[in-house]
C-alpha cells in the first residue's frame, strides 16, 4: 500500500463517502498495532489512490488504550459525478483487506480472500452489465480491411487494428467515432512506422458497459492508459482528436517517458473555462435525444468530401440500439466547463506537467471547426516545442474524414530524421 498526500484543491471537489467503520479495532491488539505499525500514526488519517485511480482515507482514532481502537475507510468520489461502479469499490476494499491480512501476523490472506468468495463479492463485472457489438455489424467495411485485435483491460475487450512496422504511433478518436475515422490516414503512416488505432471502450468493437456511472473521465483515461501499459508501447509518436485529446494528453502528462511525439488536431485539455457557444450548442443537442443517428451526425459534420452509404453506415455500425450509446451520449457532458467539475482539477496538474515536456508537437486543425479552434491557442502556449501553425482550409471537426490524407502526408514529412 502506497500512502500520499492528496492536496487541498483535490480534496474540495471531492465528497467523501464513509465505506467501513470498525468501533473496536483493538478487539484484535495485533492487527490494530501492525496497522499502526504500517502508516506510521495512531490516530489522524492516511490516503492512497488504489489501482481503479479512486481516492480513499483511512481514519484511526485512538480512544487511549495504547493502540488505534476505531477505523473508517472513506471513498472521496468526484462531487457531481455518480458513485463509481460498486463492483470496482468491491475490488479496492477486497484490496484493502488483504493488505491488512498481509502486515498482520494472525491473519491469512487466502482466508480474506475465499471469505469474499463466499459473501459473494463481486470484484469484476456483474453478468449483462457489458454489451459487445454483433460481429456482423462490421462486415465490408469500405477502406478498411485490417485484422482485429483485442487486449483486455480491468474484464472488458478492447479493440485495435495495426498496419506497419517500427516505433508505435497511437491513433485516438473521439465522440462517437471509432477506429474507422482513420482508415485515410492509416496506410501512408504504415510508411514510417507501426500505426496502432484503438476503439475506446463504449465505442466500435470495443465492449460497451451498459451502466452510466460505468464511465468517467477518469475511467476512460485509466482504461486507455491500461491498454498503452498493455501492450508496453514506447517511443509514442501519439495522434489524437476529439476525446482521443483529453484523455491522450493526460497520459501523456502522466507517463511522458512513453511519447517521442504528439500530434493534436481539433482537441484540448479544458481545465474547466466556460465553453464557447458551438460546444454548448452540441452538449444541449446531444444531452436532450436518446438516440444519435450517428450516420447523419458525420455526413452533416464532413465540410470537404461525400460520404458514400456504406460509409455513413459504417460509423453506425458500433450501435445497433440505443443501448449501446451510452459513452457515446455522455461525452459531451463529461468534458469539464466549470473549475470544480470532474476532471477539471486533474486537467490542471496535467497542463503544469506537460509544459516542462520538450517532444516535438504538431498541432493540426480543421478551420472550419468552431467547437475547438479555441483550444488550438491554448495548446500552442503549453507546449515548448511546437512546428508552425497547421490550418487545414475547409476541414471541419472530423479532420482525418475531410482532409486525412493530407494530413497524413504532413506528418510523415514532419515525422522525417532531422525534424
Amino acid at each position: 500500500m502506497k500512502f500520499i498526500r492528496p492536496s487541498a484543491e483535490e480534496l474540495a471537489v471531492l465528497r467523501p463517502d464513509p465505506l467501513l467503520w470498525e468501533q473496536e479495532l483493538d478487539v484484535r491488539p495485533a492487527v490494530a498495532e501492525a496497522i499502526e505499525r504500517a502508516i506510521g500514526i495512531r490516530a489522524g488519517c492516511v490516503y492512497w489512490r488504489s489501482r481503479h485511480d479512486h481516492l480513499y482515507a483511512l481514519e484511526l482514532a485512538d480512544l487511549g488504550r495504547g493502540r488505534p481502537s476505531m477505523a473508517m475507510v472513506y471513498g472521496h468520489w468526484d462531487r457531481y459525478e455518480p458513485r463509481p461502479p460498486e463492483h470496482e469499490i468491491d475490488a479496492d476494499l477486497l484490496a484493502l483487506s488483504i493488505w491488512i491480512a498481509e502486515i498482520a501476523p494472525s491473519l491469512n490472506p487466502p482466508d480474506i480472500a475465499k471469505v469474499a468468495l463466499f459473501a459473494g463479492v463481486k470484484t469484476t463485472w456483474p453478468d449483462g452489465s457489458v454489451l459487445r457489438t454483433p460481429d456482423d455489424r462490421f462486415t465490408n467495411l469500405p477502406g478498411f480491411p485490417y485484422q482485429q485485435k483485442y487486449v483486455e483491460v480491468e474484464g472488458l475487450r478492447m479493440a485495435y487494428v495495426e498496419h506497419g512496422s517500427g516505433d508505435p504511433i497511437l491513433l485516438l478518436h473521439g465522440e462517437p467515432t471509432w477506429s474507422y475515422l482513420y482508415r485515410h490516414m492509416i496506410p501512408p503512416l504504415a510508411d514510417i512506422g507501426r500505426v496502432i488505432a484503438p476503439d475506446l471502450i463504449g465505442f466500435g468493437r470495443s465492449d460497451k458497459p451498459a451502466a452510466a456511472n460505468a464511465y468517467s473521465y477518469k475511467s476512460h483515461t485509466r482504461w486507455l492508459r491500461a491498454f498503452i501499459e498493455a501492450l508496453d508501447l514506447r517511443k509514442i509518436t501519439m495522434i489524437c482528436q476529439d476525446w482521443g485529446g483529453l484523455l491522450g494528453l493526460r497520459i501523456l502528462a502522466e507517463q511522458p517517458e512513453r511519447f517521442a511525439r504528439l500530434v493534436a488536431m481539433n482537441t484540448g485539455i479544458p481545465i474547466g473555462d466556460p465553453p464557447n457557444e458551438a460546444f454548448e450548442k452540441w452538449r444541449r443537442f446531444s444531452q436532450r435525444v436518446d438516440l444519435l443517428d450517428v450516420p447523419r451526425l458525420m455526413r452533416t459534420s464532413i465540410k470537404k468530401r461525400h460520404l458514400s452509404d456504406a460509409e455513413a453506415t459504417a460509423y453506425g455500425a458500433p450501435f445497433p440500439t440505443k443501448e449501446y450509446q451510452t459513452a457515446a451520449l455522455a461525452f459531451a457532458r463529461m468534458v469539464p466547463i466549470r473549475p470544480d467539475d470532474p476532471g477539471a482539477y486533474e486537467n490542471r496538474v496535467a497542463v503544469e506537467r506537460l509544459k516542462t515536456l520538450d517532444l516535438p508537437v504538431l498541432l493540426s486543425w480543421g478551420a472550419e471547426d468552431a467547437i475547438t479552434a479555441p483550444a488550438e491557442p491554448f495548446l500552442r502556449s503549453i507546449f515548448r516545442n511546437v512546428a508552425p501553425p497547421l490550418w487545414i482550409a475547409r476541414a471541419g471537426h472530423f479532420i482525418q474524414e475531410d482532409a486525412g490524407e493530407e494530413v497524413a502526408r504532413h506528418i510523415v514529412e514532419w515525422c522525417r530524421p532531422g525534424t
